[in-house]
């Protein structure tokens, strides 16, 4: 592939990212008028997807059998694991463990497609779209959550971690531009769904408390 053919992606998924940015569970987390209460009720309903997010990085290496490709799922899976369990601990106050079908459903797709899918849009989806937006929330929770060790090791992790998805699209030649930008375009529509969940639940809980 081209550089011009990465760079119409990185278009495309930065695109993706500033909507990302404009959803409103991102806005929840970074209005000043949003009680300390409902950003606590954020992490709460986080922590499903952060659990979840354990699953979908083990099933990208159980499936890849590209070398290459499952050398970088392995590296990205060491730098990630126990990440749930920082959650866990910023989360000390709260020991509840919430169960949402939206959540989980949302989790079900992203594992079923690391399942599926080529390993070049296999990699696409773990960095590019997870990891962005992971950012995206990474980087309002450090301003919702200032001095949280869970949000400052993503908002320094994840800028790596996205990174080094546009680097296998460098390296490659085995993808397409369209069927990347169509998996992002899948992804980022779950991702969506799953945060406005989040933010539901959040709202909801705490009006109700």
């Amino acid at each position: 592939m081209t550089e011009q053919d990465v760079e119409r992606v990185a278009r495309h998924n930065e695109q993706r990212q500033r909507e990302y940015e404009a959803s409103d569970l991102i806005r929840l987390l970074t209005d000043e008028n949003t009680t300390a209460e409902t950003k606590k009720a954020v992490l709460t309903y986080l922590q499903p997807w952060s659990n979840a997010f354990q699953r979908m990085i083990s099933a990208r290496v159980t499936f890849e059998s590209d070398p290459e490709l499952r050398a970088l799922a392995c590296e990205h899976q060491a730098e990630e694991v126990g990440h749930d369990k920082i959650l866990a601990r910023s989360r000390a106050e709260d020991r509840e463990l919430v169960w949402d079908p939206v959540i989980e459903m949302g989790a079900s797709w992203f594992v079923d497609q690391f399942a599926i899918l080529p390993g070049v849009q296999r990699a696409a989806l773990a960095h590019l779209a997870l990891e962005a937006g992971s950012l995206v929330f990474s980087q309002a929770g450090t301003r919702a959550f200032p001095d949280d060790e869970y949000f400052e090791l993503h908002d320094e992790a994840d800028v790596e971690h996205l990174e080094m998805g546009y680097e296998v699209l460098r390296r490659r030649g085995d993808w397409t531009p369209e069927a990347v930008i169509t998996v992002l375009d899948r992804a980022w529509q779950v991702i969506g769904v799953v945060s406005d969940r989040i933010a539901e639940c959040a709202r909801r809980d705490t009006v109700a408390a």
